[in-house]
């Protein structure tokens, strides 16, 4: 399974060659970042030579590389500051042992070529501590998906090579979306939680800011767009078949719940209720979604009398959903629930809490017609 800037404005013909050149080779990434032959430095533009210091877009930046991690850089070689100069972006990280887990990402999506070929970009890296730091299941998920994993990379780059001093602000990826950089000097966040760790690193095409941080792009409602999911409680999703993160996007919400061991309680109730069809056959929703030690921690009697209690356990289930995708970017706040009722989120990047103390320990799950939030008490309509 990876946030928004000022739009960049380029030059028409910088804009016309990067257009056509990423069209051209969109289809073609079957080579390794570490053999394409892409990435001699003559295949690319030659806007990537190391003399230019104009830091306008389009054409290479001033030449001092910043940050914490940036010490972890080689020091000499084709992994080097200079040895990357001299290699178009995806053949220029190949050789560059913090961003490994990003090269092979590159390759099992196919884009190498479309990176390498580029005639000027700008690329956020994520390090490998970045991917390590998403959880193993949905990782293997999203390596396995090529179809979101290029989504992922693509919101990671942006056309025209971006200088530190114009990075503040919104810019519009290759994903579509726009992505955010708030900042100053040698000090950046991306998407208010994403750190540059190492800036303005040079290759023959490309401006490259490694972040520690996968970024990932934000859910319109009623797509099944992006998509990294988050929590602790991940973990106890399974890592294949049809309860998968992979796998339940190909379901609806009550099927695909369904096949999620996690959430066998709330499966039970919501078949109960008679509300299969009802959420199944939804357009787009996001639901609240209580594991089962949050069904667990409701003493065994108040559970056994809600289950008996068609009325009331509907009302309950139905407080639980909300209408429309909502993306983490957008959680925060006061959502009205299909019981009626209001709920309210708190939080931001990847940790909110529902009503104050249900917090949400498994984010961004995505089904074929929702977003799913698993969280760790059973929420409660307020009395009317």
């Amino acid at each position: 399974m990876f946030k928004t800037k000022k739009a960049r404005v380029l030059a028409a013909g910088t804009a016309v060659a990067l257009a056509a050149t990423l069209s051209a080779c969109g289809s073609s990434g079957s080579g390794s970042a570490a053999k394409s032959t892409s990435g001699n430095p003559s295949s690319t533009a030659s806007s990537g030579t190391s003399g230019a210091t104009s830091g306008t877009s389009g054409s290479t930046t001033a030449k001092v590389d910043f940050g914490a991690a940036c010490s972890a850089v080689p020091s000499s070689g084709a992994g080097s500051f200079a040895g990357m100069t001299k290699a178009a972006v995806a053949t220029a990280a190949s050789h560059n042992p913090v961003l490994s887990t990003l090269v092979t990402a590159v390759e099992k999506a196919g884009l190498v070529d479309t990176l390498n070929n580029a005639k000027a970009i700008t690329v956020f890296a994520p390090d490998n501590a970045a991917f390590s730091a998403v959880p193993k299941a949905t990782l293997d998920s999203l390596l396995a998906n090529k179809a979101e994993l290029t989504k992922v990379l693509e919101y990671h780059v942006v056309a025209g090579r971006i200088a530190p001093s114009a990075l503040a602000g919104t810019h519009k990826t290759l994903e579509g979306s726009n992505l955010t950089v708030t900042g100053s000097g040698t000090s950046f966040t991306v998407n208010g939680d994403s750190e540059v760790v190492c800036g303005n690193v040079q290759t023959a095409n490309a401006t490259v800011y490694i972040v520690d941080h996968v970024l990932t792009p934000p859910a319109s409602s009623g797509s099944t767009t992006a998509k990294v999911d988050f929590g602790t409680a991940c973990s106890a999703v399974p890592s294949s078949g049809a309860g998968s993160f992979a796998g339940m996007t190909k379901a609806a919400v009550a099927t695909a719940a369904s096949h999620n061991p996690v959430l066998s309680t709330l499966v039970t109730a919501v078949e109960k209720a008679g509300l299969v069809d009802t959420l199944n056959n939804a357009k787009a929703i996001t639901v609240f979604a209580p594991d089962n030690p949050a069904f667990a921690a409701v003493p065994k009697a108040t559970l056994d009398s809600l289950l008996a209690n068609k009325a009331e356990l509907t009302k309950l289930l139905e407080y639980h959903v909300v209408a429309g995708r909502i993306a983490p970017s957008a959680l925060a706040g006061t959502h009205k629930t299909l019981e009626g009722s209001d709920l309210t989120v708190t939080g931001s990047g990847t940790s909110f809490t529902v009503n104050g103390d249900s917090e949400v320990v498994c984010g961004n799950v995505q089904t074929a017609n929702a977003t799913v939030y698993i969280v760790d008490h059973v929420l409660t309509p307020p009395a009317s």
